[in-house]
């Protein structure tokens, strides 16, 4: 693919960002801003490109980082193929990932509202392709991440894969000088110092008959639950009672995975490789 740089319009970098973007057989809807610190570390992954997606490898210190930038036409297949190549590339490569995509997708596991059938069936699909794919969603709150004046929703949604479970921080949607009408997500990528653990449930792995059996056995034996509901108090006692009853089966039965933050050289970023992007930067001088 052939692939240029440029400034972007409506965003004040005083020439210390530039943009990546596929220059495809379309127009490029979606590309990544780097600082003219990192670019020298920075591949293009022209596999997991084209006009709609930007995917980068991000070299910083002793750490390797996947960046994608994707966005998902509500016309379109949702979510796009290519947003199971990239988690699996970051898999595979033992990489850390994030994705930043405009969705047009609606679904409450984001906080966004369900604006028409259409919207509401590509939140489900997107939400069953997270699951699907191991990705994690770090979108918090409720502020709106769309407003064109006339409406308001959270559609642009920051997903990671679980080695960046430790270092996202920060997650907030920000009103800046920005004239577009998605609003900037900011958050910090803190990749310094020793790698640390972190434990997450794992959902996909709950043994849901343990969990039936185990919420039909302590329901049962709740005098909680026995009792007869002749008040207000009544019915909030019975609700805590059997949210915590939900809550401890699902942990019984979900298995905790421990995650590491490591990272390591991708598999194609041999010394030749190395040599042959510093001899190419070298005759670019040279011009």
């Amino acid at each position: 693919k052939q692939w240029y740089q440029r400034r972007v319009r409506g965003i004040k970098t005083s020439g210390q960002y530039t943009a990546l973007q596929s220059r495809g057989s379309g127009r490029p809807r979606a590309g990544i801003m780097i600082h003219r610190n990192l670019i020298k570390n920075t591949w293009i992954v022209d596999k997991l490109s084209n006009e709609d997606t930007t995917t980068i490898l991000l070299k910083h210190g002793n750490s390797n980082l996947v960046i994608s930038s994707m966005y998902m036409d509500r016309d379109q297949e949702c979510p796009p193929p290519l947003l199971a190549e990239i988690a699996k590339y970051g898999k595979n490569a033992n990489l850390g990932l994030v994705i930043g995509t405009d969705a047009n997708a609606h679904h409450q596991q984001w906080n966004s509202t369900i604006k028409d059938p259409k919207g509401k069936q590509r939140g489900e699909c997107l939400l069953d392709a997270i699951v699907e794919q191991d990705l994690f969603l770090c979108n918090e709150g409720t502020q709106p991440t769309f407003d064109n004046g006339r409406w308001t929703n959270i559609i642009d949604l920051t997903l990671i894969n679980s080695k960046m479970l430790d270092h996202v921080q920060k997650w907030k949607v920000k009103r800046t000088g920005c004239k577009s009408d998605h609003i900037p997500i900011l958050f910090g990528i803190e990749m310094t110092g020793t790698a640390s653990h972190k434990t997450f449930k794992n959902y996909k792995k709950t043994e849901w008959d343990k969990y039936r059996e185990l919420v039909q056995s302590r329901t049962e034996n709740s005098m909680i639950l026995k009792a007869e509901i002749n008040s207000e108090a009544d019915l909030e006692s019975a609700t805590n009672e059997l949210t915590r009853i939900l809550l401890e089966s699902a942990n019984d039965c979900c298995p905790t995975t421990h995650v590491t933050s490591n990272t390591k050289d991708p598999p194609w970023a041999t010394e030749e490789v190395k040599k042959k992007k510093k001899k190419k930067k070298k005759k670019k001088k040279k011009k």
